[in-house]
């Protein structure tokens, strides 16, 4: 997954798409649109149901489409073989895989007769930063569903006592964000150019003490350092994820601001072809000679 963008203005050109800068997004003329909703935590976390009611105050369609239970950290993974799926309420369904099956069920078999517009895959429960965001099942999902010609958009909260303050800010740009999106589409029409994904880091910090809102590239770090521990009991260990404090000598990535105390924004192209095209060639002319191997002979 490569990041095809380094943007930090006021007013950002991202591929023939105009985004206000952030005094023009509260006022752009909202379109309702028809919003699938999922994420990796459950389809009854709290982030997701924050996100939830924001987007219907705000006048969209929304069908959540999540994963039954907690699927953290599940990246890409789809299950093969039978997958069950449960409505659990009006406009809420429950997938009993991944976060990835959920976004693609929901997409291809849920909502068939009446596809979505977007895809808004969180608010996730811990910030998806870095080259973490490659085992992210949140952001996953979201690249999952522009595999299907559906625009994403996946939004995170960082690790703290305030993650529920962070999860109403998430909820609130996540609003104004669509809303400009919608207002200023390209000119075929689209909310985001195909198989992008548009991702969102809060920290979760009191809304007094965040700095402001920046787009960055991903940084070249691990967002998370896992840890192994002891149990007590034979072959076995204790699995631990815990976010990092520091983002070394990086600035202005969004490790780096994340930290500082800025929402971040990136985008993502779902496409984890190399892009360094001098890297490759390199890569290419060192296997210039390589061939299939002869067969053995017949005996």
């Amino acid at each position: 997954m490569t990041t095809r963008l380094r943007l930090l203005l006021p007013s950002i050109l991202v591929v023939g798409f105009f985004l206000p800068a952030a005094a023009d997004i509260g006022s752009a003329q909202t379109r309702s649109l028809r919003i699938m909703l999922t994420n990796d935590d459950g389809f009854e976390a709290a982030g997701l149901k924050v996100m939830q009611n924001a987007l219907a105050a705000a006048g969209h369609q929304v069908t959540v489409v999540a994963p039954a239970t907690n699927m953290s950290a599940s990246s890409m993974s789809m299950t093969s073989g039978v997958i069950k799926f449960e409505k659990k309420s009006e406009g809420v369904w429950a997938v009993y895989g991944t976060p990835a099956d959920a976004a693609v069920i929901g997409v291809v078999h849920i909502l068939r007769d009446a596809p979505p517009d977007l895809v808004v895959s969180g608010t996730n429960a811990g910030q998806n930063l870095a080259l973490s965001t490659n085992s992210s099942g949140t952001v996953n999902a979201a690249i999952a569903a522009t595999r299907y010609g559906v625009p994403a958009i996946a939004t995170s909260a960082g690790v703290g006592p305030n993650a529920d303050g962070a999860y109403a800010i998430a909820a609130s740009l996540a609003t104004r964000i669509v809303a400009a999106l919608s207002a200023n589409r390209s000119v075929d029409g689209k909310l985001l150019p195909d198989r992008y994904v548009l991702t969102m880091n809060v920290p979760a910090l009191p809304a007094g003490e965040l700095k402001g809102v920046k787009w960055a590239p991903l940084s070249k770090q691990a967002s998370y350092t896992r840890v192994y521990s002891e149990t007590g009991n034979r072959d076995e260990l204790r699995s631990q994820l815990r976010p990092v404090t520091s983002a070394g000598g990086e600035t202005d990535t969004d490790l780096a601001l994340f930290l500082q105390g800025y929402v971040t924004l990136t985008l993502l192209d779902g496409d984890l072809g190399l892009r360094d095209d001098a890297a490759a060639k390199g890569v290419v002319s060192r296997l210039s000679n390589l061939a299939l191997p002869q067969p053995a002979a017949v005996r």
